[in-house]
């Protein structure tokens, strides 16, 4: 089979497709033919060599959002899966085993192949109100969405959501969740293009150009003076302290990413005299349950992933550079 490996961290260039040989299942496992599989900021974050994570290994195949179809199954498992749909829930290992995490396409080769080896209770029917582009595109930035929003903010409706690049997967996927919730919410983006986009396909009540307009200021004036009382921030860095005056008293800050760097300053009496809850969330840590709660609100026809383009796994080096460009809106996705 096919599938698209790098053997050293770099740029885009050091994704190859390579011939390897097809996966057996063994017991308790499946194979599943790959019929699309999403991009995520870790997977280039892995192949360039910006960050690592734990049971990462060269050579790799990265994706650990992906659908497909049960080609096989191992020894003692039911011959009725094959042929089914399904979407992949990425983390094999529980909850508690944070710090020895074991995830398909970062400890395990992944869905960037025609092939990929999953355990039987990673393999979740795939949602019928989904494309398998839509359900690849889906676990990873809905289920953080849904995580840090609802369950660990516990956003109200009425309640002011501030979303952070607003544009990017992730933040789609929030200003959707956040609405879902009752919530009014505004975003930041880079441009015209992408503030309409979040209005028009994720439903923003507004957005802010943060490289041209005043964040804070646009903030206020949407919450009429009070703030946001929620921020979804796959941010960081650069951002932290023009976020910190977006916020009301008691607001709940929800870092779920660094895009803008590891590491800001803080001013720890905004902090505290604002009573400021920040808390940082790794969808890989939510529970079995939540992951299906999640997926039950595609199944409903609730949520639908944006997607911004597929490209052919050929041409996942492309995909890659779409990425790190900032070019796109939503969700990019790649088909063998």
């Amino acid at each position: 089979m096919k599938a698209v490996r790098f053997h050293q961290t770099g740029p885009a260039d050091v994704l190859k497709v390579e011939e390897v040989p097809d996966p057996v299942p063994g017991p308790g496992e499946l194979l599943v033919t790959v019929r699309a599989a999403a991009l995520n900021r870790m997977d280039i974050f892995l192949r360039s060599g910006a960050s690592t994570m734990p049971g990462f290994t060269l050579p790799h195949t990265g994706g650990f959002d992906l659908a497909g179809d049960v080609a096989a199954v191992g020894p003692g498992g039911d011959p009725a899966r094959v042929g089914k749909p399904v979407v992949i829930k990425a983390k094999v290992t529980g909850p508690a085993s944070r710090g020895r995490l074991d995830i398909i396409g970062i400890s395990r080769p992944g869905g960037f192949a025609e092939k990929v080896l999953v355990p039987e209770s990673s393999a979740v029917p795939k949602p019928a109100a989904l494309s398998y582009e839509e359900a690849a595109a889906y676990p990873c930035v809905y289920l953080t969405a849904y995580y840090g929003l609802v369950l660990t903010a516990g956003v109200r409706p009425g309640e002011n959501v501030l979303v952070l690049g607003g544009s990017s997967g992730a933040g789609a996927a929030a200003i959707q969740v956040a609405k879902l919730a009752g919530a009014s919410v505004i975003a930041t983006v880079s441009s015209a293009e992408k503030a309409d986009k979040c209005r028009r396909l994720a439903g923003a009540d507004a957005t802010v150009n943060y490289r041209t307009g005043d964040v804070p200021a646009a903030v206020r004036d949407f919450t009429g003076g009070r703030g946001a009382d929620v921020v979804f921030d796959p941010v960081w860095g650069t951002t932290v302290a023009a976020t910190l005056d977006c916020l009301n008293y008691g607001a709940r800050w929800i870092v779920i990413g660094m895009v803008g760097g590891p590491t800001a300053e803080i001013s720890a009496a905004k902090v505290l005299f604002r009573e400021v809850t920040i808390r940082g969330v790794v969808e890989f840590f939510a529970a079995d349950d939540q992951f299906h709660a999640c997926l039950s609100l595609a199944d409903a026809g609730r949520l639908r992933p944006i997607i911004d383009r597929v490209w052919p796994l050929a041409q996942l080096a492309d995909a890659h550079r779409q990425m790190e460009s900032g070019a796109f809106f939503g969700k990019i996705v790649v088909r063998p």
